[in-house]
């Protein structure tokens, strides 16, 4: 699936004119917590997010004297105009992190994750087309689960798991045996340790029509203790 499949694409945007409080109006209005910010022209300059609303609410500390030697003027110039300002231009997040319509779900999950952001604007041509959110994705799962392919046979289990733990560098493909009956698949044999024993079992349980993991799996590190005890 590709973002557009998924995302919002009647978004509530701001102007970097309006004031915070007319923004903060619009997001409970519209029950939202980010708006992104776009100028005359229908360009994206920015995002407004709670956070970035949240800072106001915060009390200001004052550096003490031996830390404004140390501090970046032109840093601190900033975070005043954040916690002052009166209009969403003054207190928006301008670096902001776009995705494109036609970018796989996968790409979009990846910088969510890698900036720890909980939307991001979808941009085409230059222009804002839609919004994609974490909640977008968590939707897409779903389809996805109710729209899965048809279960494999028992011997198209084993293969599967086969190849996909031929893919990962952490399995001990050597010493581990797959047997599948009934959808059930039973994983036997050596692991160097809980954490791969317990991945083994996740691996087989989202083969799509497997009906359930019996793992016979030991590890080397169970044994160790357990010799030593």
């Amino acid at each position: 699936m590709k973002v557009s499949d998924v995302m919002t694409r009647d978004v509530i945007a701001v102007s970097p004119d309006a004031s915070i409080h007319a923004a903060a109006q619009l997001m409970v209005d519209h029950g939202v917590s980010g708006l992104p910010v776009v100028d005359d022209a229908g360009a994206l300059v920015g995002i407004l997010s709670e956070g970035d609303l949240i800072v106001r609410q915060k009390p200001r500390l004052w550096p003490r004297w031996w830390q404004l030697f140390l501090a970046d003027g032109q840093r601190l110039a900033q975070d005043y105009q954040k916690a002052m300002g009166t209009t969403v231009a003054e207190v928006m997040t301008r670096a902001v992190v776009c995705v494109s319509p036609d970018a796989p779900l996968s790409a979009a999950a990846q910088l969510l994750d890698e900036h720890n952001v909980r939307r991001l604007p979808v941009i085409e041509r230059g222009a804002l087309v839609g919004i994609v959110s974490r909640g977008d994705l968590v939707k897409a799962l779903a389809i996805a689960r109710a729209g899965a392919e048809p279960p494999l046979t028992d011997a198209q289990l084993v293969s599967e798991m086969k190849r996909r733990m031929g893919g990962e560098p952490w399995t001990s493909t050597h010493n581990v045996l797959i047997e599948a009956q009934d959808g059930v698949i039973t994983l036997w044999g050596l692991v160097d340790g809980p954490a791969e024993r317990s991945a083994l079992e996740t691996m087989a349980r989202s083969i799509p029509g497997c009906r359930g993991v019996r793992s016979e799996v030991v590890d080397r590190a169970g044994l160790a203790r357990y010799g030593a005890a």
